[in-house]
C-alpha cells in the first residue's frame, strides 16, 4: 500500500464533516482503517477549542434532553426548531470558517479498490489520491 502524510487546510466545519465521513471505515482492520483512525484523531485534536465553544453554546442555548418518561438524561442539545437555534448559529458562524493546516494521512485510490464500496470511497475521497 502507498500511504503518506500531507498537509491539508480545512475549516472547522469541514473538519467536523470529515470526521463524520470516516465513521463507515473506522472499523476496517487494514491500512484504510488505520489511516481513518489516525485522521479522525488529528482532526478531533484540531477541533478541541471549537468543540469547547460549541459545547458551551449548546448548554447556553439548548434544552435538557429527556427520556421517554420525561426525566433529564444529563445531556443538553439544541434542535433546529428551537427558538434559540438562530442565536446559537449566529454565535457559532464566526468560528466555523476558521481554517487549520493539519497533517492528513492519504492512501492511493488504487489501494482501496476492491476493499471499499463506491459509497465508502466517495465518503473519504478527501484522504485518497491518484
Amino acid at each position: 500500500m502507498n500511504i503518506k502524510t500531507v498537509s491539508k487546510t480545512f475549516s472547522n466545519i469541514e473538519m467536523k464533516e470529515k470526521i463524520l465521513s470516516l465513521q463507515p471505515v473506522l472499523s476496517l482492520r487494514n491500512i484504510v482503517g488505520y489511516a481513518a483512525a489516525r485522521n479522525a484523531r488529528v482532526l478531533t485534536d484540531a477541533l478541541t477549542e471549537y468543540a469547547q465553544f460549541e459545547r458551551e453554546a449548546i448548554i447556553k442555548y439548548g434544552t435538557a434532553d429527556l427520556d421517554e418518561a420525561g426525566r433529564p438524561m444529563g445531556t443538553t442539545s439544541i434542535a433546529p426548531d428551537s427558538d434559540q437555534f438562530d442565536t446559537f448559529i449566529n454565535e457559532m458562524n464566526p468560528l466555523q470558517g476558521i481554517q487549520h493546516e493539519v497533517p492528513i494521512m492519504v492512501v492511493k485510490f488504487d489501494d482501496v479498490i476492491g476493499q471499499l464500496s463506491g459509497e465508502e470511497i466517495l465518503g473519504i475521497d478527501w484522504m485518497l489520491e491518484d
